[in-house]
């Protein structure tokens, strides 16, 4: 099949093909002297070499270059004419200027290509003045225009083909792309594949850790804590053994520690509340808290509520129990003061629990001190339940000034708590 520059290379061609046949006429005619034969077979040598180079060795500039191609179609004709004159079979070769018109001029120069050729044909502007013989204007304006409207049609064909052919190409290339797009929408597809499969082995692992720490919180809340106790109890009976009452006392708070113990692991195991929190509200329960470990350790301590106390997230109550309870701890083992206070503070939007002592105090960005108790986990652990709230928890303390740990957190009411399960 065809396309359309090779309509166009067969166009350009036709030229040399009607002068190589009308010149083989002319030259074989025995009527003509052979001098006359050989200038005549010159200028059609002449006209075949303007033509190629023209034309044919200079592809870019037919139908694109109007002054180039002008002055071609202007020699061509000239070329035609003189041969029409010397032999008559080289009237074909003017017929073909026509075509040679629409396939070599650009744009509407085409047309005056054609004017200029009919002229030509008719034997030039002497004929069409001659008024006696109207047969010239006749047939330059029959020919003209029948070339005309031919070479209009041609163009019209190729430029209809032109845009099917640019539309075909439009869409080949939004198929390609379209391929091209679903090839990397597949690419993607595999990529979120792997990139799910990764964040789900991260969503386990993070799980894993996230349970492990909680256990560790839970554990240290309850069985390191309680065991410290003990140990702390049972070292004081030891101390006192040549008081019977106070070494009972002393086993008493001991037995009573490890039954509570023994009662928060199971409650966190249930992840359940905080025994002390299952039946009461965080005021009461820090009260006790308080009020036992004052008891325990033979240190004065008082509670302070301050604002208006409300019920609150389980969550928020169990940190600031905790906390408390950590830091009551650490007073114990390692801050050897003389007195301890615990203030509550409900505001309008955050919870804060205040634990001061007056004891030996520590450097908070040093090692040692009262988190190094329990594998120096106690801070640790309180921070991390702090910051799961988005609180915040804050030591002040320094050698021989005691120590200050303030728990801020969100005071988030329990019916939000019911709203969000």
């Amino acid at each position: 099949m065809l396309r359309v520059h090779d309509w166009d290379r067969a166009w350009r061609t036709l030229p040399l093909g009607v002068l190589g046949a009308v010149t083989l006429i002319a030259v074989a005619d025995p009527s003509a002297p052979p001098y006359e034969r050989a200038v005549t077979f010159a200028t059609a040598a002449a006209v075949a070499v303007w033509h190629w180079w023209m034309v044919l060795a200079h592809p870019g500039w037919p139908e694109r270059a109007p002054v180039p191609m002008a002055v071609y179609f202007a020699g061509f004709l000239a070329l035609a004419w003189v041969l029409s004159s010397r032999h008559p079979a080289y009237t074909l070769l003017v017929v073909a200027g026509f075509p040679t018109a629409f396939a070599t001029l650009p744009g509407r120069h085409a047309y005056l290509g054609v004017a200029a050729t009919a002229l030509v044909v008719v034997g030039g502007p002497a004929a069409l003045l001659d008024a006696e013989d109207p047969w010239p204007i006749a047939s330059a304006l029959a020919g003209g225009t029948l070339a005309a409207f031919i070479g209009w049609s041609i163009r019209t064909l190729e430029g209809e083909v032109g845009r099917r052919r640019a539309a075909n190409q439009a869409l080949e290339d939004a198929n390609r792309e379209l391929e091209g797009a679903n090839l990397r929408l597949a690419r993607l597809g595999e990529e979120n594949a792997e990139l799910q499969g990764r964040l789900l082995a991260a969503a386990r692992q993070t799980g894993v850790a996230g349970e492990r720490g909680r256990l560790a919180r839970e554990i240290h809340d309850t069985v390191a804590q309680g065991l410290a106790g003990i140990v702390t109890q049972l070292e004081a009976a030891e101390e006192a053994a040549s008081d019977a009452e106070a070494v009972r006392r002393r086993l008493a708070v001991a037995r009573n520690l490890a039954r509570e113990s023994l009662t928060e692991v199971r409650r966190s195991l249930d992840g359940l509340r905080p025994g002390p929190l299952a039946d009461s509200r965080l005021p009461e329960a820090l009260s006790a808290l308080v009020s036992d470990w004052s008891a325990a350790h033979e240190l004065p301590a008082a509670l302070t509520v301050t604002g208006t106390a409300r019920l609150l997230h389980p969550e928020v109550e169990v940190t600031v129990y905790r906390a408390v309870q950590e830091a009551l701890a650490n007073v114990a083992r390692h801050a050897q003061a003389r007195k301890a206070g615990v203030t509550l503070s409900y505001m309008e939007d955050v919870l804060v629990a205040d634990i001061r002592d007056d004891g030996v105090g520590f450097t908070p960005s040093g090692t040692g001190g009262e988190d190094s108790g329990a594998g120096g986990f106690g801070l640790t652990a309180m921070r991390q339940r702090v910051v799961r709230l988005a609180g915040s928890l804050e030591v002040e303390s320094a050698p021989g000034q005691g120590t200050a740990v303030s728990v801020t957190v969100p005071a988030v009411s329990a019916e939000a708590g019911r709203e969000a399960t």
